[in-house]
């Protein structure tokens, strides 16, 4: 994800600078901000470290299990940061992003963190991955979907922590 939002390394520099010498966000946005920022920064950490290991898998032959699991624990982390981002701007804007039932990609967010994140394992994981993406026991997301989600949250950065992106973006 890196290569292709590489501003990303420096979210939270910018977010710094931001507030030093343009004073942006408002005052009051900006514990809000600075944990969306350093939630989405994580995402993009662990899903760049889950595909390092994928590819470890995939390079040293097949029987390997360290690079799986560490990939799928690298992948659980990053569903993680983009849940956690996700319902922190669901709690301060007051806005539900998925109804139970309708089959978005935020729902299959929200199923697939609290399968990782409450679920024991039984006759399998209750997270895993495939060659298309993560699934549990009644959701699936593939790579796509949650890279693209990825860029749109980058875009969300950015329009927090730059006043004339916020501005443009008001203005649409």
């Amino acid at each position: 994800m890196k290569t292709m939002v590489p501003e990303s390394a420096h979210w939270l520099s910018n977010f710094g600078l931001a507030v030093i010498f343009n004073d942006f966000p408002p005052t009051e946005m900006r514990p809000f901000v600075i944990n969306f920022i350093r939630r989405i920064y994580g995402a993009f950490i662990e899903y760049d470290f889950a595909r390092q290991e994928v590819l470890k898998l995939v390079k040293d032959g097949h029987g390997r299990w360290s690079p799986y699991f560490a990939a799928l624990t690298n992948f659980e982390v990053t569903v993680a940061q983009l849940y956690l981002a996700l319902d922190s701007i669901r709690k301060v804007s007051n806005h539900n992003f998925f109804m139970t039932g309708d089959g978005s990609f935020e729902e299959c967010l929200n199923l697939i963190y609290n399968a990782s994140k409450h679920q024991l394992a039984g006759d399998e994981l209750p997270v895993w991955f495939t060659n298309d993406g993560l699934a549990c026991g009644t959701a699936a997301l593939t790579f796509a979907e949650i890279e693209d989600f990825m860029v749109k949250m980058a875009g969300v950065v950015q329009g927090l922590y730059n006043r004339d992106i916020a501005l443009q973006a008001s203005q649409s």
